[in-house]
């Protein structure tokens, strides 16, 4: 089930690496604060994402996958702490989230609090497995030299938080709706490729496909 998800979510991948602000990444030639702005969002994108994650681990019945909730909640506490201090941020819910983020975050919350937990985790991968993706698309096309290195060497270094979501997709594949697993997915898909579209404020996509 995860690979048909990715494999059927290729459009919106390439979307996400033509985008200016991947592509200024890869060149080195991405405006710091265009960078800066994304971050500071992203801060905030990540304590909607904790808050999420925590809705799931209330709301979850089978024992498994209350349990791997409880863990991603533990995971993105500690994530969301390092970067709350390294972009001094003491309250997150004071950034105010771009149209994309928002509308991407706000999606992400609609599942994690009315959609069956499952689906939560198939919202969750999109982040995980782009980025990952992502930098190992540029890293070959990048230089030590270049400003960014620090994000594409961290993002391209390890898939695993990404791999363990989709093994607990694939585990329970029976139990989800085809078609709205990959709506789910492809939605999330477009609120990444738009998130990073907004950064250096190029005009934000619609689901292909649709009018």
């Amino acid at each position: 089930m995860a690979a048909h998800l990715w494999n059927a979510s290729q459009d919106l991948a390439q979307a996400a690496l033509e985008s200016d602000y991947i592509q200024g990444i890869k060149q080195g030639t991405l405006n710091p604060n265009n960078f800066g702005q994304y971050s500071v969002q992203d801060v905030a994108y990540c304590h909607n994402g904790l808050e999420d994650w925590k809705a799931v681990a209330t709301r979850a019945q089978q024992p498994d996958i209350k349990a791997f909730a409880e863990a991603r909640v533990k995971s993105w506490a500690k994530y969301a702490q390092e970067t709350y201090g390294a972009w001094h941020i003491s309250d997150p819910a004071a950034v105010q989230l771009s149209v994309a983020a928002q509308t991407y975050s706000a999606f992400e919350s609609e599942v994690a609090h009315h959609y069956d937990p499952l689906y939560t985790v198939v919202v969750m991968i999109p982040c995980d497995r782009l980025w990952y993706w992502l930098a190992n698309q540029i890293k070959s096309g990048s230089s030590a030299t270049n400003v960014y290195d620090f994000w594409i060497n961290g993002n391209s270094a390890s898939d695993n938080g990404a791999h363990q979501m989709e093994n607990v997709v694939d585990t329970h594949a029976a139990q989800l709706d085809e078609d709205t697993a990959l709506h789910v997915y492809r939605t999330a898909m477009l609120g990444e490729v738009n998130f990073f579209r907004s950064a250096c404020r190029q005009p934000l996509l619609e689901m292909p496909g649709t009018s």
